[in-house]
């Protein structure tokens, strides 16, 4: 794809976004459980296989369906989508979404369509020939999921020996990428907390986009399948047990990576997601993580493998893509129900950085202006 092509896709989300952002500011004078504008931003679970077995997440043991939605089937709601909404930007993710055959084939039709697509992937399969597909389908952002420059602490949190040098292979493999967008994603846990500026560090010096760090969530907050298709209950994971070890070193390690921001380091985190991470890292009981609102309700949209739209991801679908059109269910019955439960919905992934995106104009345009 052209890079103007995606510059100017680039533009009309940002249009958007600054749309979604000024409305955003007049919701108290709509009822809540109502959305004035259509979503902004898609995120299509397109697989829950993964070839890696992370500790932190579990999804890799959900039981194989054969029911997934095939190209033909991503391409019909991805379609329907864009006529609906316009431009927009799709996320996609898994379990590792590379593992389908035709994972390009599908970035290539929605890009075709003026969507930006961003994956998000372990990286374990990209190789030289994948690399230069990737990169001539028109993806405007690949995130690779990186939590140590630690070879042995990414592998223990990634559940496989040899991931940290299959991350370090995908990266070299990417170095021409041209205007593709090429970023780090860091699950932040006791485990990790003292090797995050060096991923920061390393982010930088080898010229990558951004670093964004999520802080590690209860195996509770992933939807699981049993055998049946139906959700499964996990116990935390060993991780989460030893979230709160490290309360001095949280709060030294953010504030540095807060200076860091300020002083040009590509950290996609705002100072105020940063700042309710420390608390919830420290305590994941903190009573002011839990007041803070959740904001998904009026603006996301989730697409699973079998294609269920779901507004929140531990919530009930609202309907599915493949048996009608995303706007009979968008503001349906079903989905009002499920926008006043989120109002008082108090678990702990609210801290996922999709509900602190915020117009910082002034920070986008410093990075662009270092980046060149």
């Amino acid at each position: 794809m052209p890079h103007d092509r995606i510059n100017w896709q680039r533009i009309r989300v940002g249009c958007r976004y600054v749309e979604k952002y000024l409305v955003e500011g007049l919701l108290s004078a709509y009822k809540f459980n109502h959305s004035p504008l259509k979503p902004l931003e898609v995120f299509c679970e397109i697989t829950y296989k993964c070839n890696l077995k992370c500790p932190t997440c579990f999804r890799w043991t959900t039981v194989e369906d054969r029911d997934e939605l095939g190209l033909e089937d991503w391409k019909a709601a991805i379609s329907k989508l864009e006529k609906w909404v316009g431009t927009f930007n799709l996320f996609v993710s898994g379990g590792e979404p590379f593992l389908r055959d035709d994972m390009i084939e599908i970035i290539k039709f929605a890009s075709g369509l003026g969507i930006t697509v961003s994956v998000v992937s372990n990286g374990s399969l990209i190789d030289k020939t994948l690399a230069k597909r990737i990169v001539s389908s028109g993806l405007f952002g690949l995130t690779l999921s990186l939590n140590s420059m630690n070879p042995k602490t990414h592998n223990e949190t990634r559940g496989t020996a040899g991931s940290f040098d299959e991350v370090m292979r995908a990266i070299e493999n990417l170095r021409e990428r041209g205007k593709m967008r090429l970023n780090i994603a860091a699950t932040v846990m006791a485990e990790n907390i003292n090797d995050l500026v060096g991923l920061a560090e390393f982010v930088k010096k080898e010229g990558l986009d951004s670093i964004n760090y999520q802080p590690l969530m209860p195996a509770s907050a992933i939807p699981i399948l049993d055998e049946k298709g139906n959700p499964k209950k996990l116990p935390p994971g060993k991780f989460y047990q030893t979230l709160g070890r490290e309360p001095e070193a949280v709060k030294e390690v953010f504030t540095r990576l807060k200076r860091m921001r300020e002083n040009g380091y590509p950290i996609n985190n705002m100072p105020k997601h940063m700042a309710y991470m420390v608390r919830y890292l420290q305590n994941q009981e903190d009573p002011e993580v839990v007041k803070y609102p959740c904001k998904i309700g009026p603006k996301n949209f989730v697409i699973d493998p079998f294609g269920n739209v779901r507004i929140c991801p531990m919530m009930e679908p609202i309907g599915n893509i493949r048996d009608d059109l995303p706007q009979a269910f968008w503001n349906s019955d079903k989905a009002l129900e499920q926008r006043e439960n989120i109002r008082g919905c108090k678990e702990p992934c609210r801290l996922f950085t999709c509900n602190f995106k915020e117009l910082d104009l002034w920070y986008q345009l410093k990075k662009m202006y270092m980046r060149g």
